[in-house]
């Protein structure tokens, strides 16, 4: 496999993490039997931690993939990246249905905000992915053209 699809493949496993991450923080704040967590918590600290761990690199890698490969088209790049932009989709899409599940307390600096530019976020890296999923690829030797 060529570099940018590792990065892609990278770029994926980090957004399994990061919905992973962001749907057990939820459920920890919607606690046992919705009343909250029994400890004190800093929602909005941990969601930055998350975002910074795993969907900015995520998001990062997808980008620099696309860059390189780009030119010369990588089909199995391009199917990782649909495959982190869904997953990405349909995570945060999950997560915020549990929104309204958190009390109010625990709602506080993005808690409710997140899902919702992720979702965006996922549906820029499936359709980079569908780009480099489509194009043809090309030479990118000169001996290949005779």
């Amino acid at each position: 496999m060529k570099m940018e699809t590792w990065v892609a493949l990278a770029s994926l496993g980090l957004s399994v993490m990061f919905v992973a991450l962001v749907i057990s923080f939820y459920n920890f704040l919607i606690g046992p039997e919705g009343q909250g967590p029994d400890r004190v918590v800093d929602p909005a600290g941990l969601l930055i931690q998350q975002v910074s761990i795993s969907a900015g690199p995520s998001i990062i890698l997808a980008v620099f993939s696309f860059v390189m490969a780009k030119g010369t088209g990588n089909k199995q790049a391009g199917v990782f990246l649909i495959g982190a932009g869904i997953i990405m989709i349909a995570g945060m899409f999950f997560a915020s249905t549990l929104v309204p599940l958190i009390k109010n307390e625990f709602v506080v600096g993005g808690v409710g905000i997140v899902p919702y530019p992720f979702m965006v976020a996922g549906a820029g890296m499936a359709g980079l992915g569908g780009y480099l999923a489509s194009k043809k690829a090309r030479a990118t030797h000169l001996d290949d053209l005779r």
